[in-house]
């Protein structure tokens, strides 16, 4: 188990502890199960070998497993409540208190082939490879709480998936790999 109770603070995201326990306290009152991923996932991976970061991120990427669009939605509600408003992509939230904005993506039975239709704008999520990586994460510790993270051939993949789904809004995705 990698212990990473004093590298997050090197994240360079203001205020990560903060809202990361904000989130961590909602996903366990739900009893959602969760995994960070993004570049938040990897400056982690990178930074437990005393590794620097190549590049900061603005944002926090949470996957959750999650049976259902109303479960979704109830969820999303409970996230308002603590202070998070919803911006324009439906699956982000951002918290004014903090000014961080997190990306909530669901996977698991709301899936219908590996997508996830969000409202009537047929704004799609595509989730391939979410379920795979929760299979068997890495874990990380951010003080006394365990996190799981995708490992690295997990990130990779995830990556890999997000570059082919929009390539023209995902320039850095490429040299992440590298």
């Amino acid at each position: 188990m990698r212990n990473t109770s004093e590298s997050y603070k090197q994240l360079g995201v203001p205020f990560f502890k903060e809202v990361f326990n904000l989130l961590d306290q909602t996903f366990k009152e739900r009893e959602i199960p969760y995994y960070l991923l993004g570049a938040t996932a990897i400056s982690l991976e990178l930074l437990k070998d005393g590794i620097k970061p190549p590049r900061g991120t603005k944002d926090i990427d949470f996957a959750i497993m999650i049976s259902s669009k109303t479960e979704y939605e109830e969820f999303s509600e409970e996230l308002q409540k603590k202070g998070f408003v919803k911006v324009a992509a439906p699956w982000s939230f951002r918290h004014p208190g903090y000014d961080i904005v997190v990306d909530i993506l669901p996977f698991g039975k709301i899936e219908e082939n590996y997508t996830e239709n969000f409202n009537q704008r047929h704004t799609d999520l595509h989730l391939l490879g979410l379920k795979e990586v929760m299979s068997d994460p890495a874990k990380v510790k951010i003080d006394d709480t365990l996190v799981n993270i995708p490992t690295l051939p997990g990130m990779i993949i995830l990556k890999l998936v997000a570059w082919s789904d929009r390539p023209e809004e995902r320039q850095n995705d490429l040299g992440d790999i590298l």
